[in-house]
């Protein structure tokens, strides 16, 4: 297995645990039984579950805002006049 596969199989459990559909399908029919306690509380592959999605909903630090945002907005034509020197002789 390549190292870049290892990693993602990685990443990929941590978000969701082995036997997660399980004990969601447990706690299911606990709830139906009348358990009062949170799904996170009751099994942690929840928890770890419900973890990975909240990470989700956290907005994107790498996404400009603000001012700098504005600015990327109202900006018209960009680049397009600058040519490189490459290839010119100087003097």
């Amino acid at each position: 297995m390549p190292y870049l596969e290892l990693l993602k199989w990685i990443d990929f459990f941590s978000k969701y645990p082995i036997g997660w559909r399980e004990d969601q399908r447990t706690y299911m029919i606990l709830k139906s039984w009348g358990l009062k306690a949170s799904p996170e509380n009751a099994f942690p592959t929840l928890k770890q579950l419900k973890e990975s999605q909240m990470q989700k909903k956290e907005p994107d630090r790498a996404v400009p805002s603000g001012k700098i945002l504005e600015m990327m907005l109202a900006a018209k034509n960009g680049d397009s006049d600058w040519k490189p020197n490459i290839g010119k002789k100087n003097g």
